[in-house]
């Protein structure tokens, strides 16, 4: 690695200021990082793991989610986090969600996908529910991580780079070319990425007003261990998942599908939870989620919300949920235009990551990828 003199100052340590600070260092830059907790907090620990090529729009977009997978696999591999590139199972428990499935996969023609009909699936996938069960859709790109101990393990790897960090430093200025913390201290900077969720309004409040994003907030819950060590063998979503992901909306029958949704599940439409299933290696499952949107939420989770998660989780499972453990609230952005991905750049030299719809942990090193060859352009 050639040492480059340029310093790249990064707030925020999350997923996406973690993936910029190992590319930047990676590429020679020398790096730092604000984080305003002790720790990593925010929205990357309060989330699946689910690396989710899947949910993405061919081309451009899912080319970087598969880069996302892949750098995934090789940072997890040298940082020795636990991930397992066990793809996802989308099934379909109603005739238009299974028209969906397959004309998603007439249009992505890829080796990638597999369409199984309901004995198949049953026959691989014993944890899926039967009863209504028409067919599934396999993906074998989607992989997951355990996001808490994923984060930390991404701190250590980014440490051993050489990346200094500061936690417990909150900056509260940016300036031309310098930020400054809470306690005073200033670091000069040739580039500044700012990833710093809704904190980022304490920084660039009329950038991101003007930029047409809103937080979202979410419930989520994780189970006890699944009793015997049951594993489900890949992320499990249902009907309603097709409604919420990008990558479906060009199919025919995705209007018939939602329409019906609406009128079967008109409670999970209006605290707009889809289900999604994941297992960590300590055989819990992660279950979630819902999606409120709008500034100052009410600060505890609602148990209406918690029993709509645990009835759409069992509707899509033959095993009995285990005990919930742990739940909790996370909050990121998200576009009101339906973008994936806003990116501001408010000054010269300086970027702020203001939403990834949801996909911040499979698209953050594609995103990192653009902005470090972006600065490597504008150094040479």
């Amino acid at each position: 690695m050639r040492e480059l003199r340029q310093q790249v100052v990064i707030v925020g340590s999350g997923f996406l200021g973690l993936s910029h600070a190992i590319l930047a260092r990676e590429a020679g830059y020398r790096v730092c990082v604000f984080e305003r907790s002790g720790r990593p907090l925010g929205a990357s620990v309060r989330n699946f793991g689910a690396v989710w090529p899947v949910g993405c729009v061919a081309g451009t977009e899912r080319d970087q989610a598969l880069f996302g997978v892949e750098t995934w696999q090789r940072v997890a591999a040298r940082a020795r986090i636990w991930h397992d590139p066990c793809g996802s199972l989308s099934l379909a428990f109603r005739e238009e969600a299974w028209a969906v499935l397959r004309e998603f996969k007439r249009e992505i023609d890829s080796p990638e996908f597999e369409q199984l009909d309901r004995d198949a699936v049953l026959r691989r996938f014993p944890a899926a529910n039967p009863e209504g069960l028409h067919g599934a859709l396999f993906s074998r790109s989607e992989l997951v991580v355990q996001p808490p101990r994923a984060m930390a393990g991404l701190v250590d790897y980014a440490t051993s780079l050489g990346v200094e960090f500061h936690f417990g430093s909150p900056v509260v200025a940016v300036q031309e070319d310098r930020v400054t913390t809470s306690s005073g201290h200033e670091r000069a900077f040739d580039h500044l990425l700012v990833a710093a969720g809704e904190e980022m309004r304490l920084l660039f409040p009329r950038e991101l007003a003007a930029a047409g994003v809103q937080p979202c907030h979410l419930q989520m819950l994780r189970t006890a261990p699944v009793p015997g060590g049951g594993r489900l063998g890949a992320v499990v979503v249902g009907d309603l998942t097709l409604c919420h992901y990008p990558a479906f909306r060009t199919c025919p029958s995705l209007p018939a599908l939602r329409e019906r949704l609406d009128r079967e599940l008109a409670g999970f439409r209006d605290h707009g939870v889809h289900i999604i299933v994941a297992q960590h290696d300590d055989h819990r499952l992660t279950l979630g989620d819902s999606h409120h949107y709008g500034s100052d939420p009410d600060p505890g989770s609602r148990q209406v919300v918690d029993d709509l998660i645990l009835a759409g989780a069992r509707s899509l499972l033959s095993m009995p949920l285990p005990a919930i453990e742990s739940r909790w609230v996370g909050t990121y952005l998200k576009s009101t235009e339906g973008v994936t991905q806003v990116v501001l750049r408010p000054r010269e030299r300086v970027t702020l990551v203001a939403a990834m719809g949801g996909l911040g942990m499979t698209l953050g090193w594609g995103l990192a990828r653009q902005e470090v060859a972006r600065w490597r352009s504008a150094d040479n």
